[in-house]
């Protein structure tokens, strides 16, 4: 039997898909918009003729932005903080997750309160820096590591992810003979995969996209990842070493139009690497979050 729908539901499935339309195009059209200037014509933008696709089409921008020593030695940068980053978060997020996972933790309500008050409130950012800095962590990478290689409120899902697991597959590999660790990366591990998976674009997408942290513990230019040089970009207006070039080559007349094409250019390919790869993880982001949020 077809199931009609009543008036009301139509006219709200109505409102609400025209809602989300305008939502979409609200949240699309400033990357649209982006992306056209990057590839337009430097004359195309000064007149400001680009609004919904590229005019005058060139690819000066990105062969400027790629032959930038800065940028490629900041790409560099971020890849090598990222994986270093995400792997020790989420070492450090199992560690705390799996013991509070264990009923037979004494102290278990004690710790997990700590480490949930830890979460709520902090020392702030000036006594952050001085542990950081007595420790000899400034202008090193462990800088971006070491403070957030253990995140309380994934730690928190994590933790009733493990405690849906069956007792019952610990109890048998203990009989075994397994030890606590050697349970954990067998059993626990890989019935996680889902959750390990979203954790992981989680982490990952949050160093790459890391701009505080960077901008106060690195001082070294060479250190930088690319949210810093693309800050200095968008601050600066212009490429400054990227601009000289250009101009030296003839392929730009306007210091203004360099600034907005290679400020774009320079936005599309910090992007680029997390738009490519979140289509392939999306899967499992509500299934793995909900596993772990909600209690069997």
């Amino acid at each position: 039997m077809v199931e009609t729908k009543s008036m009301g539901d139509r006219v709200f499935s109505f409102c609400n898909g025209l809602f989300l339309t305008l939502l979409a195009i609200i949240f699309v059209y400033p990357l649209i918009y982006i992306l056209s200037i990057s590839f337009s014509g430097t004359m195309a933008v000064l007149n400001r003729e680009v609004f919904l696709w590229p005019v005058d089409f060139s690819l000066e921008a990105y062969k400027t932005v790629f032959e930038s020593e800065a940028i490629g030695r900041a790409y560099l940068n971020t890849i090598y903080y990222t994986i270093v980053g995400t792997a020790f978060e989420l070492v450090g997020t199992t560690l705390l997750a799996y013991p509070l996972s264990k009923k037979r933790l004494l102290g278990r309500r004690t710790f997990s309160f700590l480490f949930y008050f830890t979460n709520i409130f902090n020392g702030g950012m000036i006594p952050t820096y001085l542990v950081v800095k007595n420790v000899g962590f400034v202008n090193s990478i462990w800088s971006l590591v070491i403070p957030g290689c253990i995140s309380v409120y994934y730690a928190i899902i994590l933790r009733t992810n493990f405690e849906n697991v069956p007792q019952e597959l610990e109890e048998a590999a203990k009989i075994d003979g397994m030890g606590n660790w050697r349970i954990l990366l067998t059993i626990y591990i890989p019935l996680s995969k889902a959750i390990y998976a979203a954790l992981t674009l989680f982490f990952a997408i949050g160093f790459w996209n890391a701009y505080m942290q960077p901008l106060i513990y690195l001082n070294d230019t060479a250190k930088y990842p690319l949210q810093i040089v693309l800050r200095n970009i968008v601050i600066s207006g212009s490429l400054n070493d990227l601009s000289n070039s250009a101009v030296g080559s003839g392929a730009f007349t306007d210091m203004r139009t360099i600034g907005e094409t290679m400020k774009s250019a320079a936005i599309i390919v910090v992007m680029v690497p997390v738009m490519c790869i979140y289509p392939f993880v999306q899967k499992y982001f509500v299934k793995g979050v909900m596993i772990g949020a909600v209690k069997g």
